[in-house]
């Protein structure tokens, strides 16, 4: 087969660069088709891979490409850099295999730690919620949820969630920074403020846990620590302990809780979902249920990760050059794989920008079209973890609330920003109210399409 040139859509211009990657990436693929490249400077493109067989060609052949973007640092490089590699050392090979096998002791444990954790987390959610009709922030809730559903059972009972609030914040200034600034201005990365102030966020989260925990606690942590011999300085014992520690946070928590606050945007809108997820719970105890038990509940997540995904975009670079269908993406090449695209897309998905609640009643009809998380095996356990954890908090709000967008909140605001995740624009305002259990469903409705 002849092999075609790749189409190029120039995006080098301020207009392009305003309006940003969404955009940019659905004009250029609607215009010239699934593969193209998109040029962003002079002296750089980035080559969108915009259907499933690219997907699959990648999970294929993961030998082909890499997470290390060349002048640009990689999240894979930045997290190395944030939390250092002492493990790595010669010299600690021993307490690397001690930590390990404690963490493989203690893996049952911790499972139950993060599901009390999960329930804790919710039920100050809804303990939480203004009872006088007064509106409450989406971003705050979600965000303060996320944190309280996983955090405690790293650092342990005792936290304060308005400071990791900001240290998770400072997390993602150093990642912002880091991808972002030139490479003269992060060539000596720990001067940089945004890392001294996340750095200094996660020491000083495990120094206090360290502090407060005996090796009898409930907490990561505790456990780990029991691992490291006494005899090891409370320098280095912190430096053995913080790759562990970002790694399982990396791996657990929700940043921003944005996958929690998406899905409750598209319920605010519309009651009568709301209140079939409330049917199918009646009678049963969300916070205990099996989520299989709670199929609707499940098929809503799992809606609002398709059209608002975790990772909207992924970055690898090509290290050789590589077919997808009639093209040749040359060696070192920027491939952005684009979940944003694929599951948006009418070829794949009937009334795509529709938000339809039971769209994943059948569980495996959209498997080859749905990569909310990406692809690979560490991937596939934090999708079901995540899964986990947003049914069970969608079906425990949608059991005891009804809520609406606030009057007050302009449409613009949940229209999707592409950060280092999506975010809202502004500020997400919903009214909450307890529901009663003689409540009965509101009639069925047409739903708006999901803002764009």
């Amino acid at each position: 087969m002849t092999q075609q040139e790749i189409p190029i859509f120039d995006a080098n211009s301020t207009m392009f660069q305003n309006i940003g990657l969404l955009k940019v990436a659905e004009t250029a693929t609607r215009q010239h088709g699934d593969i193209v490249a998109i040029r962003v400077s002079d002296t750089r493109d980035l080559y969108i891979a915009g259907n499933p067989e690219c997907f699959h060609y990648w999970r294929s052949h993961q030998g082909h490409f890499q997470t290390d973007l060349g002048d640009i640092a990689s999240n894979q490089a930045i997290t190395r850099m944030l939390l250092g590699d002492e493990l790595q050392d010669p010299r600690w090979s021993d307490i690397w295999v001690l930590t390990a096998n404690r963490m493989s002791a203690i893996a049952r444990d911790f499972d139950g730690w993060l599901e009390t954790a999960l329930a804790e987390a919710t039920k100050t959610l809804i303990r939480d919620l203004p009872q006088d009709g007064t509106a409450v922030d989406l971003r705050d809730l979600c965000r303060d949820w996320s944190i309280r559903a996983v955090c405690p059972a790293i650092f342990g009972a005792d936290i304060d969630v308005a400071e990791i609030a900001q240290g998770v914040a400072d997390v993602e200034g150093f990642y912002f920074a880091m991808s972002t600034q030139d490479a003269a201005e992060t060539a000596d990365h720990e001067k940089m403020p945004e890392f001294q102030a996340a750095r200094g966020f996660l020491d000083k989260a495990i120094s206090a846990a360290l502090n407060g925990s005996t090796g009898s606690d409930s907490n990561l942590i505790a456990q780990i620590a029991t691992a490291i011999p006494p005899d090891v300085s409370a320098a280095d014992r912190l430096n053995l302990l913080r790759p562990t520690v970002g790694h399982v946070i990396t791996e657990k928590l929700n940043i921003g809780g944005l996958s929690l606050l998406w899905t409750l945007v598209q319920l605010a809108q519309d009651p009568k979902l709301v209140a079939d997820i409330r049917t199918e719970c009646l009678g049963k105890d969300p916070l205990k249920m099996s989520d299989l038990d709670s199929p609707l509940a499940s098929s809503t997540v799992k809606e609002g990760l398709r059209l608002f995904p975790e990772l909207p975009f992924i970055y690898r670079i090509t290290s050789e050059a590589v077919t997808m269908g009639d093209y040749v993406i040359p060696s070192g090449a920027t491939v952005v794989f684009a979940p944003w695209l694929i599951q948006r897309d009418p070829r794949f998905w009937e009334a795509p920008k529709r938000f339809q609640g039971d769209r994943f009643l059948e569980q495996t009809k959209h498997d080859a079209h749905y990569f909310p998380f990406g692809v690979g095996a560490r991937i596939r356990s934090r999708a079901n973890f995540m899964l986990h954890q947003l049914t069970l908090a969608a079906r425990t709000i949608c059991s005891s609330q009804t809520f609406a967008l606030s009057p007050e909140c302009p449409r613009g605001n949940i229209r999707p920003l592409l950060r280092s995740a999506l975010i809202p624009r502004g500020a997400v305002p919903v009214v909450f109210n307890p529901c009663t259990s003689s409540a009965e469903p509101v009639d069925d409705h047409a739903l708006a399409d999901a803002p764009q």
